[in-house]
């Protein structure tokens, strides 16, 4: 019983070391350059109007309070959830092969993406995070970022978007080749009117 206590106690201790690790060691890892690099792009990104902030948090629920903690437990209970539940982990998946961070071999490169991410969290919102992701996307045909797309498909503002015009926006923000109205019409379709109605569903909940 002793021998089990001690073994307890060892085990349990590796494991809260090896949490903090992975929470606080982005302050350490992350070079001055990195952590400029990084607040620049956050801070230079295109503003996302909260009209269209909240759409994205309807269709992905939680997003803008979730972290990659809660991110990661999803995983574990369903492999298929979207990086787009997390849009600063989603930013450190983008962000990191620009950084100076040493990659050795494939699980090293996982671990270091979410230290990034844990460090991204600490310090900016997940709002912040999704605005440098579409600020930063390109929905091809010479349109990158949220407005300039919102220009090209429908001649509007962001600000003054329906649901059922973000919802294609967002199915271009998925896979702009596949969800283009013009090259694949039927496709885009079916994907905008799948968003719509996890938009619709996710509304009444």
């Amino acid at each position: 019983m002793k021998y089990f206590r001690r073994f307890f106690i060892i085990t349990v201790t590796i494991f809260i070391v090896f949490l903090l690790y992975l929470e606080f060691r982005g302050m350490f890892i992350l070079k001055t350059n990195d952590k400029r690099t990084i607040t620049f792009n956050i801070r230079s990104s295109e503003k996302i109007p909260n009209n269209f902030s909240n759409f994205y948090n309807t269709v992905y629920p939680n997003s803008l309070s979730a972290n990659s903690w809660s991110y990661m437990f999803d995983i574990l209970t369903n492999p298929q959830v979207p990086r787009k539940e997390c849009p600063c982990n989603q930013m450190s998946y983008k962000i990191l092969p620009t950084l100076e961070i040493k990659h050795t071999k494939r699980i090293n490169y996982f671990m270091n993406q979410f230290i990034v991410a844990r460090f991204i969290e600490n310090k900016f919102s997940q709002k912040e995070c999704l605005q440098f992701n579409f600020s930063s996307f390109n929905f091809l045909e010479n349109r990158k970022g949220l407005s300039e797309v919102s220009q090209s498909l429908f001649k509007k503002d962001v600000e003054d978007l329906k649901p059922m015009e973000m919802v294609e926006i967002l199915a271009l923000y998925e896979a702009p080749l596949r969800y283009n109205r013009s090259r694949n019409p039927q496709k885009a379709k079916e994907r905008t009117e799948h968003f719509y109605h996890v938009y619709l569903n996710n509304s009444k909940i």
